[in-house]
C-alpha cells in the first residue's frame, strides 16, 4: 500500500501502473511520477497493462482512454472487477470520454495535455482518499 515519504511535503510514494499507447507521452509521465517518488510500471496497451496488473500489487492505475483498440474502458472495467479497491485515473485528450469514465467509476480524470503538478495533485488526492478510507 502507499507510504508517505519522509520530508516529501506530504507526497506519497505509491506503486503506479501507467498504461498509454503513446511512447513519448508515457515516458514523460513515467519520469514525472518517478521524480515524485513513485514506483512506476509502464504498459503500452490495455492487454499489456492487465498482464502487468496481474503480476504486481498496484496502488493506482493511470490509463489512457483512447488507445489503438479502444482499450481504456475495458481495462478499467477489468481492474474494477478484479480489484475494486484499486483506483483508476483516466487520461484522454477528449473531455467527453473522461466524463463517461467518471460515470463508470474512475477515481479522477485528467484531460491531456496536463502539467506535472496537476497529475501529482490528482494522485495525492486519490492516495489521501485511500488512507482515509482504510482508517
Amino acid at each position: 500500500m502507499a507510504m508517505q515519504m519522509p520530508g516529501s511535503d506530504d507526497h506519497f510514494m505509491a506503486t503506479i501502473l501507467l498504461i498509454d499507447d503513446n511512447p513519448e507521452f508515457r515516458h514523460e509521465v513515467f519520469l514525472c511520477l518517478e521524480d515524485a517518488g513513485h514506483r512506476v510500471t509502464e504498459a503500452s496497451s490495455g492487454e499489456e497493462g492487465l498482464k502487468a496488473f496481474k503480476n504486481g500489487a498496484q496502488d493506482i492505475v493511470i490509463t489512457d482512454v483512447v488507445m489503438d483498440h479502444g482499450e481504456g474502458l475495458e481495462t478499467m472495467r477489468w481492474i474494477h472487477e478484479m480489484a475494486p479497491e484499486v483506483p483508476v485515473i483516466a487520461i484522454s485528450g477528449h473531455q467527453a470520454y473522461l466524463k463517461y469514465m467518471e460515470k463508470l467509476g474512475a477515481a479522477r480524470s485528467l484531460q491531456k495535455p496536463f502539467n506535472a503538478s496537476v497529475l501529482i495533485h490528482a494522485i495525492d488526492e486519490v492516495l489521501t482518499g485511500l488512507s482515509l478510507g482504510s482508517g
